[in-house]
């Protein structure tokens, strides 16, 4: 048969046909292959960035449990400087009830040790137990309130666990117990919004200047002062960083009459957020 213009035309269009077939799934096999590389290393990226997140958020929590581990220790050690100064003075009475008095509060401090956020029921609880061994300590030396806003679930809001006893404990042997009568203490925690919260630490003492003037003894030095509000400050900043919320510490002296200072006040401010609560 003789091979014609015709044909050899339709030949050269069913390779042309074939041939555009294979191109087409050359290219896209091709694409598949590089849209499912490209997903892959998109799913990696968003996996490795997780892990990092996961990973930081790792060690700002560790580092919450080590200042706090830090907090704890110093506190205790206050509270036995008491009882070893009620001993060696002869008051073994007054020992005796600073003993049963710390021992329920470190039971309470125990119990709560691993926990970065309490209700707040718990945490104004233990502060009113220190209160009251530091009153113990110092001959009912001062006078204190505490008080929560009633528009406040005491059981219901999260608060950080021994974030105010440092600054309550500053505010007494700092500033109260260099005046010789009329120490006042008053804490109190207030709701400024639907998430925000204040605690308010105020004392009447002699302020933060002419605190600095006065030489400790070696029981209560400066360093552990200094520290116990370093640590104070430093959880703070963590706890900005790992929630993303609102957390800030204000320290300022209450000015009196003729530039005079009439005390300390402590104003710490936070957001109440579900995902802090493990």
């Amino acid at each position: 048969m003789p091979v014609t213009t015709y044909t050899v035309m339709l030949i050269l269009a069913a390779a042309g046909i074939v041939i555009f077939f294979l191109l087409c799934l050359h290219y896209r096999s091709r694409y598949l292959l590089l849209k499912g590389s490209s997903e892959a290393l998109i799913q990696s990226s968003h996996q490795q960035d997780a892990a990092m997140l996961l990973l930081r958020t790792q060690i700002t929590e560790l580092k919450l449990v080590n200042l706090k581990s830090q907090v704890n220790p110093h506190f205790q050690f206050n509270c036995l400087n008491g009882i070893y100064t009620a001993l060696m003075t002869g008051e073994t009475t007054l020992a005796q009830e600073y003993i049963s008095r710390f021992a329920g509060l470190l039971r309470k401090v125990l119990m709560l040790a691993d926990k970065d956020f309490i209700p707040l029921q718990e945490e104004a609880d233990m502060l009113e137990h220190y209160l009251k061994l530091e009153q113990l300590r110092t001959n009912n030396g001062f006078e204190y309130t505490l008080y929560t806003d009633p528009q406040i679930s005491a059981a219901a809001l999260y608060v950080p666990c021994m974030l105010v006893q440092p600054f309550v404990e500053n505010a007494i042997w700092h500033g109260l117990m260099h005046k010789r009568t009329n120490r006042q203490l008053h804490v109190q925690w207030m709701q400024l919004g639907p998430d925000l919260y204040a605690c308010e630490v105020t004392d009447n003492g002699i302020g933060r200047v002419q605190a600095l003037q006065y030489h400790h003894d070696g029981l209560k030095s400066n360093n552990h002062h200094s520290r116990g509000m370093e640590i104070c400050m430093e959880r703070a900043t963590l706890y900005r960083a790992m929630y993303h919320k609102q957390f800030n510490i204000e320290i300022s002296d209450l000015p009196g009459a003729e530039n005079t200072v009439e005390g300390t006040r402590v104003y710490i401010t936070f957001e109440s957020d579900p995902a802090m609560i493990h």
